[in-house]
């Protein structure tokens, strides 16, 4: 890689030592002022009749990128304001000093969308803030990688985000019988075909604004496919609905604008066989999509808790990913991922490096000071082999 690598995108998600991403994402947005008035939309059509069960969506093949060289050293951070943006600047050269070559910005709904204004949120990133971003990105050698969370994680416990909020007939409808643990983190129909034009046009606006290479589209803790209530998925099955999503995706990002796409891992691991919880893994049949989806997908694997093992780094190499292991806190936990993650390195280059993920504990002014982010980035840059074999 000639540059170093940031990613712009943040998921939420935060929960003791099980690690739920999404408790963060809320409380960072409760505070925000209620959308603006949506423009004028054509009228839901009267739903037909369940379809029948799609097959997934053919995945277009691009070359996989390697990078034997260096490990790619990630922070994840949300960035959602053009303050936040010009803080990130100035700590650029720091981060960039203590081995950070990769940022997720994460930025939400908090950008100042063109296509679909109507979906702008709170605090903005402007085109110029996002354009100096890059710049000094560059000149530290490091990756920008924007995040926008995709089908899941449009809601909070009391707060839902803005494509939902302005468009709710979007929404999967809640099962009959919700689980009342996670029936408030909503996600959209994967089958209502209004959704994606309108979300390729926000990724492609965040992406050049930021000059990125890469996305992230999130995908993480999903939890309603195929409801009951929803005439458009009901009965289907959910392994195939989540890889169609993904798939539709990656046609956009990777087969049309020619980036790099990654996203996090946890709905394609099932929670049984791996000990894992419902957070890091499902327990709701979507861990067949590993099977039905591009395996030159970044998997950005997140897992919170201390364990012995983790078998998400096998599995995914084993089917051919590329695994970017992910902690957070407390230190002793996403230490003991780390190590483990580490000794994989050591022999195949296809686990490339480590993401500290910050969620609402990441500020950029501090980043570089928290000890999630400085202890374990000292090991990697200290301890990891520079080079490693290239993957089969």
């Amino acid at each position: 890689m000639k540059h170093l690598f940031v990613i712009p995108a943040l998921a939420a998600i935060c929960f003791s030592l099980a690690g739920c991403q999404s408790e963060q994402t809320e409380n960072a947005a409760l505070s925000e002022p209620a959308p603006p008035a949506p423009l004028k939309v054509e009228p839901t059509p009267a739903p037909e009749p369940a379809p029948p069960e799609p097959a997934p969506a053919p995945a277009p093949e691009i070359p996989a990128q390697t990078n034997a060289q260096r490990a790619w050293l990630g922070v994840q951070l949300f960035i959602q304001s053009d303050e936040a943006v010009n803080a990130l600047a100035a700590a650029m050269p720091r981060l960039a000093g203590i081995g950070v070559n990769a940022i997720i910005v994460e930025t939400g709904y908090h950008f100042d969308f063109k296509s679909h204004p109507e979906l702008r949120r709170g605090k903005l990133i402007t085109r110029a803030a996002a354009k100096k971003l890059a710049t000094v990105a560059r000149q530290n050698r490091v990756r920008l990688i924007p995040e926008l969370n995709c089908l899941g994680h449009q809601s909070a416990k009391n707060f839902t985000h803005t494509l939902l909020a302005v468009y709710p007939g979007f929404a999967e409808p809640s099962p009959s019988n919700p689980d009342p643990k996670t029936d408030y983190l909503k996600n959209w129909c994967p089958n209502d075909p209004r959704i994606n034009p309108i979300v390729f046009d926000l990724i492609d606006e965040i992406a050049e604004a930021f000059d990125a290479d890469a996305f992230h589209v999130g995908m993480d803790e999903v939890f309603n496919l195929s409801s009951d209530n929803c005439p458009r998925c009901r009965g289907q099955d959910r392994a195939k609905l989540f890889a169609k999503t993904v798939n539709e995706l990656y046609g956009h990002i990777a087969g049309q604008k020619k980036l790099e796409m990654f996203m996090w891992g946890d709905r394609l691991l099932d929670a049984g066989q791996t000990g894992y919880s419902r957070w890091d893994a499902s327990r709701i049949g979507t861990a067949g999509a590993i099977n039905l989806i591009s395996t030159n997908i970044v998997i950005c694997d997140w897992h919170y808790s201390q364990r012995t093992n983790y078998p998400s780094v096998p599995l995914f190499l084993k089917k051919g990913f590329r695994v970017w292991p992910a902690g957070f806190q407390p230190l002793q936990a996403t230490r003991a991922f780390s190590d483990y993650s580490r000794q994989f390195r050591a022999t195949n280059s296809n686990v490339v490096g480590y993401l500290c993920t910050t969620w609402s504990s990441g500020k950029p002014e501090t980043v570089a000071d928290w000890p999630p982010v400085v202890e374990i980035l000292k090991d990697w840059t200290t301890t990891t082999p520079a080079a490693v074999n290239p993957p089969p």
